[in-house]
């Protein structure tokens, strides 16, 4: 098929990490298409200029729904959002055309001082967005106060180091890596105790799903295990009736099995105030993960996820 000599215009939240996000997957297409012409639409979405509004009232459709709108309107052909602030259900007539190597799933502990939860005082502040952290804290440490933080990176490096407005704060490793804040990865937070968001530190770039010409253009970038891998997480929040602001924690990721290539999928799903929690940790052949998101909702249905999420 000919090359279309059509620009790609591609769409992205103003924000910092979201530019160097969107420019990342720019810079990918141009070096699959030396000639393509690749334009930013650069937005500025509901969750952005709504800074003092809740995030548990909308999730974090507050900061995809103004880019999908404009794939919908045709004022963009592709947008670029970090995966796990994309709602589980596509909106109409858009799909995720690529999703590209994913950066580390793990979170960072930021704080004055102590180098871990253990380390906080009893009764210090951290502070979260989200309701899947928050939730995971409160069962570590019952006597620290999980209050909400608003803000992008480095608004919420500034209220936890230089404001003291709260004593620490949990971010994901990726965003920081993508910003050149190394400083602030050296106290990475096992998944043993935060398991990441489904998606998270991965990218996603939606397209119209009748866009043949983009999609066409989108499919070098897209790495095909890291996409089943963030599928699959995604599969297990949406059959439990969930979004991206569950208090749901899913990681699908790559394991030695028998010699051969495998997966190994852990979930949890907790009440908001961390005091119930129920999981799943299922292992398998690579080739088996649609068998496994099956044992994963099996175990977690069996165990009272649902009911649990139904109180959350």
């Amino acid at each position: 098929m000919r090359q279309s000599r059509l620009p790609l215009r591609l769409a992205s939240r103003r924000s910092r990490l979201a530019r160097i996000q969107a420019q990342t997957v720019g810079q990918m297409l141009s070096s699959c298409y030396p000639d393509l012409d690749v334009q930013y639409v650069w937005i500025e979405s509901d969750g952005d200029q709504q800074i003092h509004r809740p995030l548990d009232r909308d999730g974090k459709g507050l900061f995809t729904g103004t880019l999908e709108q404009a794939l919908v309107e045709r004022q963009a052909d592709v947008a670029v959002h970090s995966l796990k602030d994309v709602s589980i259900a596509s909106a109409k007539g858009l799909t995720i055309a690529a999703v590209p190597q994913r950066e580390v799933v793990h979170d960072c502990f930021i704080a004055r001082g102590p180098a871990s939860f253990e380390e906080l005082p009893a009764g210090s502040i951290v502070g979260t967005a989200s309701p899947r952290r928050a939730a995971q804290l409160r069962r570590l440490r019952t006597d620290l106060r999980i209050e909400p933080i608003r803000g992008n990176v480095e608004t919420r490096l500034r209220k936890v180091l230089d404001m003291e407005e709260y004593d620490a704060t949990i971010l994901a490793a990726a965003g920081l890596s993508r910003l050149g804040l190394h400083k602030h990865l050296k106290n990475a937070v096992p998944t043993e105790l935060i398991l990441p968001a489904p998606g998270q530190g991965a990218l996603a770039i939606q397209s119209r799903s009748d866009d043949h010409v983009t999609l066409m253009r989108c499919m070098p970038l897209n790495q095909a295990a890291v996409a089943e891998a963030v599928h699959a997480e995604r599969r297990i929040v949406e059959a439990l009736g969930g979004d991206c602001h569950s208090p749901i924690a899913v990681l699908a990721e790559p394991l030695e099995w028998n010699g051969q290539p495998g997966t190994r999928i852990r979930a949890r799903v907790l009440s908001l105030s961390g005091a119930v929690c129920v999981t799943s940790d299922q292992r398998g052949p690579a080739t088996q993960i649609s068998r496994l998101v099956d044992k994963v909702l099996a175990q977690l249905m069996e165990s009272g996820a649902a009911t649990l999420l139904a109180h959350s």
